[in-house]
C-alpha cells in the first residue's frame, strides 16, 4: 500500500496557516460574550423596600467584573438618596425603587430601574431609567455605534432619581417611531376617548424638539424599547414602546445589535 510522507516543514507550514486562519476568524466573528444569558444574582434589599441591583454570578471576566462594580456604586447612591429623603421628611418620607432585566445577553445586558419616592411637598414623585451595558467592554453602550444618526438624534447624560446618570435620545425619527407604536387604537370608541389626553401628552414637543428617550433592550417583545418622562399630572400616560428588530433594520441599525436581540427573543421564547 502506498504510504504518503510529509515532511516536518510541510507540517510547519500548515500549522502557521490553521494558526493564521484561527486569527481571522478571530477578528471577524463577532465577540459574544455569552451565547446565552448571565446568570444574575439579587443581593437582598439595600434597605425594606429599596431593591439592590442585580450582579451578575461568577463574572467570567474584567468585562463582567466592571460592570458588578458599576451597579454596586448604583446602589451606594440610591442608599444615600433614601437616608437624605428620609431625613429631609423625617417618618413621612419613603423611597421604593424596583429593578428589571428585560435582556441579559448575548451581548447586552439591559437594566430599567424604577424610582418611588416621597420627600415632602405636594405629591409623591416617581421616576424611570434604564441603563444598557456592552458584556465584552463592561460598559455602558454608545448608542452611536449601534443606531444610525436619524435614530440617535442629540444625545445627553440625563440624571434621575438618586444620582443614577443615564443617555437619552431626542431624535425626531425616534419618536416618530414611538408614536406609531403608542396604544395600538382597537376601534372601541371608549378607548379612542379614555387615551386621548395621553395620546396629546406623548404627541406634544417641547419647542418644536423631540423629547429626549431613554432607551434599552427588550428580549421579550423583541426589539429596542423607548420611553421619555411627562409632567407629574399625566405621568401614567408615559407607557414604554417596543420598536421590533425588523424596523430598526431597516432605519439602519448595526446587525451587531439586532441580531443580539433575536438570539435573546429567541431564548426568552423557549
Amino acid at each position: 500500500m502506498f504510504k504518503r510522507t510529509v515532511r516536518p516543514s510541510v507540517w510547519r507550514a500548515r500549522g502557521r496557516a490553521a494558526g493564521w486562519t484561527a486569527v481571522l476568524l478571530a477578528l471577524t466573528t463577532p465577540a459574544w460574550a455569552a451565547d446565552g444569558p448571565v446568570d444574575l444574582k439579587a443581593p437582598a434589599d439595600l434597605i425594606p423596600g429599596l431593591a439592590a441591583m442585580p450582579q451578575i454570578a461568577a463574572p467570567a471576566d474584567d468585562a463582567e467584573r466592571r460592570i458588578n462594580a458599576a451597579v454596586k456604586r448604583l446602589d451606594t447612591k440610591a442608599l444615600a438618596a433614601a437616608r437624605a429623603c428620609k431625613a429631609q421628611d423625617g417618618k413621612n418620607g419613603s423611597w421604593e425603587r424596583t429593578v428589571e432585566i428585560p435582556m441579559r445577553g448575548p451581548r447586552f445586558l439591559s437594566f430599567v430601574i424604577s424610582d418611588s419616592m416621597y420627600c415632602g411637598g405636594a405629591h409623591p414623585n416617581s421616576s424611570t431609567m434604564s441603563i444598557v451595558y456592552d458584556l465584552t467592554t463592561g460598559a455602558p453602550v454608545d448608542w452611536t455605534t449601534l443606531l444610525p444618526a436619524s435614530l440617535t438624534g442629540t444625545l445627553a447624560l440625563a440624571e434621575g432619581a438618586g444620582g443614577t446618570k443615564m443617555v437619552t435620545l431626542a431624535s425626531k425619527t425616534l419618536h416618530e417611531l414611538y408614536l406609531a407604536g403608542y396604544r395600538p387604537r382597537t376601534g372601541d370608541p371608549k378607548s379612542v376617548d379614555a387615551d386621548k389626553e395621553c395620546r396629546e401628552a406623548v404627541t406634544e414637543t417641547y419647542d418644536g424638539q423631540p423629547p429626549a428617550m431613554m432607551a434599552w433592550l427588550d428580549a421579550k417583545v423583541g426589539g429596542l424599547a423607548v420611553q421619555f418622562d411627562l409632567a407629574h399630572v399625566v405621568q401614567a400616560c408615559a407607557d414604554p414602546v417596543v420598536i421590533p428588530t425588523a424596523t430598526l433594520r431597516r432605519k439602519g441599525a448595526q446587525p451587531l445589535l439586532t441580531e443580539a436581540i433575536e438570539a435573546a427573543h429567541a431564548q426568552a421564547m423557549k
